[in-house]
């Protein structure tokens, strides 16, 4: 049985150890005091808050199946009927975007000939091959297959929401893989969704503790394998294994996945591969507030009836939208209460992430006030900042990760996991490290 260090602790690195342990000695270093990663779910003022992922959809295979595999199933909860309604904050207003094709006719935040223009799509030619094979923007797609306003009126803001990225830059492919497949396979986006899978599916959690209940039950599974508060600082090859450098000594070990954010990657392997560290290095990341804030059902007026919103650039709102949490999972507010989360920063504007506390409340309850006339003073308000959030999957993405992998693979009992590579859900996240717990045990 050999022995395999894990470098992280967040949902990827507790994934690849928990399906490597069942063979072999695993050992994970995670610097933070808490296992999780950026998974955090905390009890506040009677609300659960949730300053990470909050919920994933009952499509996720493969988080599914680890949740059964960890005993977790009777757990799972789903959200209410009512998150399927979503809105965007565009020109002043809330607009209800269509949750099927036949409702674009009555959606108000496209004109008539927007709405026109988006059903054309079903007779836009698909791209020749040559120009298939270059790298192309979710904007550029979407406004060359739907038009400009739902470019700039959905996507731009809807990316925003997903990942805190630029659709502009950011890369199709990398992100929403099924779209190019679609225009390719079947000549047109509508007509490959009327004929695909009608199977609904809805936002889920787990009772009690959020989704902070999926990385603990791991860590629980793991238990002294799983060193907190210990930072590794270098990894070298020795012999025909690895040595693992923290700031608690070093370890020797036949196999290491490093499942850190790429930065931290990078200054991992530096002092051995200089051009797979300078690979890494180039994927970014975006910053990003995570507001809760909690009020008496009486002092909020809007319905609420839905999953949230996502605001448009250039209406005088900075938060980037909001998710209704007390609409869609009432257990984690107390009776009588609504909760509310906010999201500020990303790409769009990095610098609102890492505004002083006393400004970011103003923004925040002040663009509340303006986008669902809240005007009262939250009767719980907290936050949390992410200075790396979330990583840009920009052009070239999908090219960058396979001149990594291939990097890596040089390596011998080396591997990279983690969502700067293959996806950016916690589902892409456990199929990937349990892709290569399979490859490297």
């Amino acid at each position: 049985m050999s022995t395999i260090a894990i470098v992280g602790g967040g949902i990827a690195g507790l994934t690849a150890a928990f399906y490597l342990s069942a063979e072999h000695d695993v050992v994970v270093f995670e610097h933070e005091t808490t296992a999780g990663g950026k998974i955090r779910s905390q009890h506040l003022d009677g609300f659960l808050f949730e300053w990470g992922p909050s919920s994933f959809l009952s499509s996720a295979q493969e988080l599914n199946a680890l949740a059964g595999e960890l005993e977790l199933t009777d757990a799972v909860i789903d959200a209410r009927s009512e998150a399927k309604n979503r809105f965007i904050y565009w020109g002043g207003k809330l607009h209800k975007l269509p949750s099927k094709p036949p409702e674009i006719f009555s959606m108000s935040l496209l004109s008539p000939s927007g709405k026109l223009r988006a059903f054309r799509e079903l007779f836009v030619p698909r791209r020749d091959a040559e120009s298939a094979a270059e790298d192309e923007s979710v904007h550029e797609f979407m406004a060359r297959r739907f038009g400009a306003e739902v470019a700039e009126r959905i996507v731009m803001p809807a990316l925003l929401g997903i990942s805190g990225g630029n659709a502009a830059s950011t890369s199709l492919a990398a992100v929403f893989p099924r779209l190019p497949d679609f225009e390719r396979e079947h000549g047109s986006v509508i007509r490959a969704m009327l004929r695909g899978s009608r199977t609904k599916t809805q936002l889920r959690s787990f009772a009690g503790s959020g989704m902070q209940r999926l990385t603990d039950r791991l860590a629980e599974r793991l238990g002294d394998r799983v060193k907190l508060g210990t930072t590794v600082t270098r990894i070298e090859p020795d012999g025909a294994g690895w040595r693992v450098i923290h700031d608690r000594g070093d370890v020797a070990v036949e196999r290491v996945v490093v499942a850190t954010p790429a930065g931290a990657a990078a200054g991992m392997v530096a002092g051995f591969d200089a051009e797979l560290a300078r690979q890494l290095g180039e994927i970014t990341y975006a910053p990003m507030r995570v507001i809760a804030a909690g009020f008496r059902r009486e002092d909020v007026a809007a319905p609420l009836d839905g999953f949230g919103f996502l605001a448009a650039r250039g209406f005088g709102v900075r938060i980037l939208g909001a998710i209704y949490t007390s609409s869609m999972l009432p257990e984690q507010a107390p009776p009588g209460t609504v909760y509310i989360r906010m999201f500020m920063g990303g790409a769009a504007e990095p610098s609102a992430a890492l505004l002083d506390a006393d400004a970011a409340r103003t923004v925040a309850l002040g663009d509340l006030a303006t986008t669902l006339g809240i005007t009262a003073e939250p009767i719980a308000y907290h936050e949390r900042v992410w200075s790396s959030a979330i990583p840009q999957y920009g052009l070239g993405h999908r090219k960058r990760v396979q001149t990594i992998e291939q990097l890596a693979q040089a390596h011998p009992g080396f591997a990279l996991t983690g969502n700067a590579y293959h996806g950016l859900g916690v589902n892409d996240t456990v199929r990937a490290a349990r892709a290569v717990a399979a490859r490297i045990g």
